[in-house]
């Protein structure tokens, strides 16, 4: 009888290609080849990635915005949308509209300032850095309601002026710090102490002061978060600082500032996780954990990327992290693809997996991300995102959010696993309006709970159901497919390894949960349907979501690797729990 191997576990997702021949490793085990529009789960399993809603277009077509959340209170919780020249607020999962328009205030950041910019935030304000700009607050007076002038100090450094204001800003101790201007790159200055606005200098515990770091090389301050100390990255380097002591707060008496790695960081803002900031590398390739090691008593900078370096292209532009549910840091490549990272150290889970949306632009065949927040509304985090594509033979931006997973307890009909789609329901229809983003676009369609055959958006943005159906809950969106790869099976012989000998998958046998359809075959051009239906299901009725133990016969002939690709692209939820692989060998 042909061995059979069981993968329960896919915790490291997608590794690079240089490790798919260390069979002799755990992580083989728990990796995957190919890990496209699947969710890595801290559990072991795998599933769907959601669909995105459609919210809104961005207010310039042909110009990419950025997006920042702003959280007013755990009531109270924007995404704003910053552009060239202005800024537009959303929440509850709208786009905030003053006077039957969407409302918005003017800035003085150009496009290409957007990226340059930094924020940190100190209670109902959001402040705001740019060499190029003075220091500026946004100041939230009610939803629709909001001011940005520039910080009205006490007292304020000479250094700064037009060209060399400072480029970074934190909080720390009841200070705030601001570094970094272009001609001090190396220098901070912290204001009193519980009076953030006065940088009078002084000797005085609680009075400002001004430091510069002191290096080998000049070193730009890239980044600064707090944590046990002000942890820093700059372009050559991480360090610290503190107080001379544990027990010292930070005065102009009792300052120190440690080298902890010589790995540089680029100027994009860290994810702060506990006591863990994790920040990208000066080539923006890596994503680098800055902790604190007891063993070590000293801070370390270890490489998150190396199991996956393959997965973050020519770079990274921006990134945030859900927390809830499951921690994800959600990454933005250059090519605008999202790169996910399951990330729960305590369970030793970091798994990378890569996602297309829907749609396309003339670079490529999918829509390109290009910017993303999180914010949290409805109990949960909420991933956002600015998305390029082209529609209609024109270049949109759409603002979009990541609908929430599919979790027991839901029904089929409320599956959402469409981008940028949009949802009716209601009394009976055949035809619903409101995708006006999409004029053009051939669009997946779900009736409750059933798959209804493509439809194309007609202009006046209009949808309809196929062959006179009809339905109360009608889900239309982009389409997109769902692809894993798992690595080569292992094949043990009797006179030693089966690597190299030519093999094929006999049976694969898949435990899912929750899913509608899978697709299995040795290429992705020939792949087979499998439906989870049983006799309970009377004749032309969509059956269950299915949950249990399914064999398929992929079909495939002997060859080298005797990988199988498993496919979902109907708008159905999926979940992998784990793959049994029966594998025949030639030796």
């Amino acid at each position: 009888m042909p061995p059979r191997t069981l993968q329960a576990s896919f915790i490291r997702g997608e590794i690079t290609p240089r490790l798919h021949g260390r069979e002799d490793t755990q992580l083989y085990q728990t990796g995957l080849a190919l890990c496209e529009n699947w969710i890595v789960l801290p559990h072991g399993g795998m599933t769907r990635r959601p669909g995105t809603r459609f919210v809104a277009k961005a207010k310039h077509a042909d110009k990419q915005c950025r997006l920042i959340s702003f959280e007013y209170s755990t009531e109270d919780a924007y995404i704003l949308e910053i552009g060239d020249l202005y800024m537009r607020f959303y929440r509850d999962f709208g786009q905030i509209e003053k006077d039957d328009a969407p409302y918005e205030i003017t800035t003085p950041y150009k496009e290409e300032e957007l990226f340059d910019l930094v924020f940190t935030q100190t209670e109902n304000s959001l402040w705001i850095v740019h060499k190029d700009h003075p220091p500026k607050e946004l100041k939230r007076n009610d939803h629709a309601d909001w001011s940005l002038a520039d910080i009205t100090f006490t007292s304020k450094p000479a250094e700064w002026k037009a060209g060399n204001y400072p480029r970074r800003c934190s909080f720390y101790q009841q200070r705030s710090i601001f570094a970094s201007p272009p001609d001090q790159p190396q220098t901070i200055w912290t204001s009193k102490t519980s009076n953030e606005k006065n940088f009078t200098l002084g000797t005085n515990a609680d009075d400002a002061f001004k430091a510069t770091i002191k290096a080998g090389q000049v070193n730009h301050i890239q980044w600064m978060v707090e944590g046990r100390a002000l942890m820093m990255g700059t372009s050559g380097a991480t360090r610290t600082l503190s107080g001379s002591s544990a027990n010292e707060a930070l005065t102009v008496t009792s300052v120190i500032n440690r080298r902890h790695t010589t790995e540089g960081s680029a100027a994009i803002p860290p994810i702060q996780k506990g006591e863990v900031a994790l920040f990208l590398s000066r080539n923006r390739k890596r994503l680098h954990e800055f902790v604190f090691s007891f063993e070590r008593d000293s801070f370390i900078a270890p490489d998150q990327t190396f199991l996956s370096q393959h997965i973050t292209g020519t770079g990274i532009k921006d990134m945030d992290m859900v927390n809830d549910p499951d921690s994800i840091i959600w990454m933005v490549r250059d090519d605008g693809q999202l790169v996910g990272v399951t990330y729960e150290k305590s369970q030793e889970v970091v798994a990378f997996h890569r996602h297309k949306l829907g749609g396309s632009t003339d670079d490529h065949d999918w829509g390109e991300v290009e910017t993303v927040a999180v914010t949290y509304e409805a109990k949960r985090e909420v991933l956002w995102l600015s998305v390029k594509r082209k529609v209609n033979g024109e270049v949109v931006r759409h603002i979009e959010f990541m609908e929430a997973g599919f979790d027991d307890g839901l029904d089929k009909k409320d599956a959402f696993f469409v981008d940028c789609g949009g949802t009716y329901e209601g009394d009976a229809a055949n035809t619903i309006n409101g995708f006006d983003h999409l004029v053009g676009e051939e669009v997946d369609i779900l009736h409750d709970g059933k798959v209804s055959p493509r439809s194309i958006v007609t202009s006046d943005g209009k949808v309809s159901l196929k062959n006179n159906r009809t339905g109360l809950k009608i889900t239309a969106g982009l389409p997109y497919q769902s692809v894993v790869q798992p690595l080569s099976p292992i094949v043990a012989l009797q006179n030693g390894t089966g690597r190299g000998k030519k093999k094929r998958v006999v049976s694969m046998g898949v435990d899912v949960m929750n899913t509608g359809t899978i697709e299995a075959g040795d290429t992705l051009a020939d792949t087979q349907t499998h439906i989870f239906r049983d006799g309970s299901t009377p004749f032309g009725q969509s059956p269950d979501l299915y949950t249990g133990y399914l064999e398929i016969d992929p079909e495939n002939g002997f060859s080298d690797k005797a990988q199988i690709f498993i496919r979902a692209r109907q708008p159905l939820p999926a979940t992998i729990r784990s793959l049994i692989t029966e594998v025949q060998s030639e030796g």
